[in-house]
C-alpha cells in the first residue's frame, strides 16, 4: 500500500472515531440455536442409511451453495421505514433463487457511515450500502466503488429514467456513481385546523413564504391563541443547508465543491447569516420552544397541538398523516427576503453504493439487486409506504400512483417542490446552490452548525459570530481532509 493510501485510510479511521461520538446503533444479536443430540439407539443399518442420505444432502447443499450468491446489504432505515426495506428485500429474494440478500440495519445515517469506515479497516465491509447524501465525496474518494454508471453502460441500462436532480447530485461528471433509491427534501407540515381557526392561509401552490411572510403568519397564529408556539424547530444542520440553498446561497466555495474540491465554507457570508439569524431567531423570539438538536421531540410538540408547524423530511409524510389526530397539510420551505424568490431544494436522503468485492459474480448479483430496488414496482411501494419520492420520471402515469396522489396530496408537495427547483440561472449556467455542497468532511461540518445554534441561543453570540467560529473550524476540517489528496 502506498504511503498516500495508508495516510488516507488512517484519515477514514479517524473520521469514524470522531463520528462515533454522535452515538451508534446496537448490533443485531444472533438468534439462539440449540444442538439436537443424535439417537444413540439407532441400528447399524439405519446409521449407514442416514450417513448415506447425509452425504447426498451435503452434496446437494454444496451444489446449491455454489449457485447461490449471498449479499450483505447495510441500511439506515429504522422502525416503519425499516419494515418497508425488509418488505422490498424479501420481495427480491422471493423473485429469484440465485441471490440471497441479507439486510442489516446499522443505525442512523451517521452510524452507518461510521460502520463502513470501521469495516474498511477490518475487511468486513458489505457488498451494498445505503449511505447518505453527505457521504458522497468520501465514498467517491475511497476508490472502493464500482460506479453505477459503469454498470449501466455495460448493461445498456437507460439512466435517463431518473429524476435529473437526483442523477446530478450523485453524478461525477460521467454519470451516477450511486444508484438512486431513497431521496427526500424538507417540507413544512402544518395543522390545518389551527391555520383555519387563526385565519392563516398557506402559500399558494408552487410558491413559498419569504421569511417575513412566515413570521407574519406566526404572529397571527400565536395571537389567536390556537397554539403556544408557531413551529416546532429541531436545531439540525439539514434545515440550514436547505433553506440556504432555497435562498440561493452556497455552502462551500468552488461552486459548492462541484467544480473543484471545496477548500473553504461560504455559509458565513451574505445570505447564510440571514438564514441562520432567521432560524435561531425562531427559538430566541419565542416562535419555537428550545428543543435542542432533535428530530423526535419536535414531533411530540406538533402532535400535542402545542405548535402549528414543523420542519421535517418528506420521508415522514406517512407517519405524520397516520399519527396526527388532526388534518395535516404540507407546503414548500421558506426563503430569505433578500433572495427575492425561492431557488429550490437539494436532494436529501441516501443512495445505494456498490462496493467492489473483487468477484465478478458477486458484483453482478449486487447490481441485479440495485436495479430491482429502482424498478417501478419497488419505487411505488417505497413512496406510498414512506413519503420518500420516486426517483424515476417514467412512473407518473402509474394508475395506482395517480389514485394514491389524488387521495394523499401531501405526498405530492415534495415532488412539486423539487420539480420547480431552478437548476439553472437566468444566464443558463448551473445553479450550484441547489445542486448541493460536496466535501469529504461534510458530516463533521454539519455538526458545527448544530454547535452554532447553541452559541447563539445559550451563549448570546450573534449569528455572524457563531457562523464565523463554525467556518474557522470547518475550514480546518477541509484542509486536513484535502491534504491527503495533494
Amino acid at each position: 500500500m502506498s504511503r498516500k493510501m495508508l495516510k488516507y485510510w488512517m484519515l477514514l479511521l479517524a473520521l469514524a472515531l470522531v463520528l462515533a461520538a454522535c452515538g451508534g446503533g446496537t448490533a443485531d444479536e444472533p438468534a439462539d440455536t440449540e444442538d439436537t443430540a443424535a439417537d444413540t439407539e439407532d441400528t447399524a443399518v439405519s446409521e449407514d442409511a442416514d450417513e448415506a442420505m447425509d452425504d447426498e444432502e451435503a452434496m446437494d447443499d454444496e451444489e446449491m451453495a455454489d449457485e447461490v450468491v449471498t449479499l450483505e446489504f447495510w441500511h439506515a432505515m429504522a422502525d416503519d421505514l425499516g419494515a418497508v426495506v425488509d418488505e422490498l428485500v424479501t420481495r427480491f429474494n422471493e423473485s429469484q433463487d440465485g441471490i440471497v440478500v441479507n439486510a442489516t440495519y446499522q443505525g442512523t445515517y451517521d452510524d452507518t457511515y461510521n460502520a463502513l469506515l470501521a469495516a474498511f479497516e477490518t475487511g468486513t465491509e458489505p457488498n451494498i450500502i445505503q449511505n447518505f447524501d453527505l457521504a458522497s465525496q468520501t465514498m467517491i474518494d475511497t476508490g472502493r466503488l464500482i460506479p453505477a454508471h459503469e454498470l449501466m453502460t455495460a448493461d445498456n441500462y437507460d439512466s435517463s429514467i431518473f429524476v435529473p436532480a437526483v442523477s446530478d447530485y450523485y453524478g461525477d461528471g460521467t454519470g451516477m456513481v450511486a444508484m438512486a433509491f431513497n431521496s427526500s427534501t424538507p417540507i413544512l407540515f402544518y395543522n390545518k385546523e389551527m391555520f383555519a381557526a387563526a385565519g392563516v392561509e398557506p402559500p399558494a401552490d408552487g410558491t413559498s413564504w419569504s421569511f417575513s411572510e412566515m413570521l407574519a403568519a406566526c404572529d397571527a397564529i400565536q395571537a389567536s391563541g390556537e397554539a403556544e408556539y408557531c413551529i416546532a424547530l429541531g436545531q439540525v444542520g439539514w434545515y440550514f443547508e436547505q433553506i440556504l440553498a432555497n435562498s440561493g446561497g452556497l455552502y462551500y466555495n468552488n461552486d459548492n465543491g462541484r467544480t473543484g474540491r471545496a477548500t473553504e465554507v461560504a455559509f458565513n457570508q451574505g445570505v447564510g447569516v440571514e438564514v441562520f439569524d432567521f432560524l435561531s431567531g425562531l427559538v430566541a423570539d419565542g416562535y419555537s420552544p428550545n428543543l435542542g438538536n432533535t428530530w423526535s421531540d419536535t414531533d411530540t410538540v406538533f402532535f400535542a397541538g402545542e405548535a402549528a408547524m414543523i420542519f421535517d423530511s418528506t420521508a415522514g409524510a406517512r407517519g405524520f398523516q397516520d399519527s396526527a389526530e388532526f388534518e395535516v397539510g404540507t407546503m414548500f420551505i421558506p426563503y430569505a427576503d433578500s433572495a427575492g424568490d425561492r431557488n429550490g431544494v437539494v436532494i436529501g436522503g441516501a443512495a445505494l453504493w456498490l462496493l467492489d468485492s473483487n468477484d465478478d459474480a458477486t458484483n453482478a448479483a449486487a447490481w441485479q439487486f440495485m436495479k430491482f430496488m429502482a424498478e417501478e414496482a419497488q419505487q411505488v411501494t417505497w413512496h406510498t409506504g414512506t413519503g420518500y419520492f420516486p426517483v424515476r420520471t417514467d412512473i407518473s402515469g402509474n394508475a395506482d400512483l395517480t389514485t394514491f396522489w389524488e387521495e394523499n396530496p401531501n405526498f405530492v408537495t415534495a415532488i412539486d417542490q423539487l420539480a420547480t427547483t431552478k437548476t439553472t440561472l437566468d444566464d443558463g449556467s448551473p445553479n450550484y446552490a441547489v445542486l448541493g455542497g460536496r466535501a469529504g468532511p461534510s458530516p463533521a461540518i454539519r455538526r458545527l452548525i448544530v454547535e452554532a445554534y447553541s452559541a447563539v441561543l445559550d451563549d448570546g453570540m450573534t449569528a455572524q459570530e457563531a457562523l464565523d467560529i463554525a467556518a474557522e473550524k470547518a475550514n480546518q476540517e477541509l484542509a486536513g481532509y484535502n491534504a491527503f489528496f495533494e
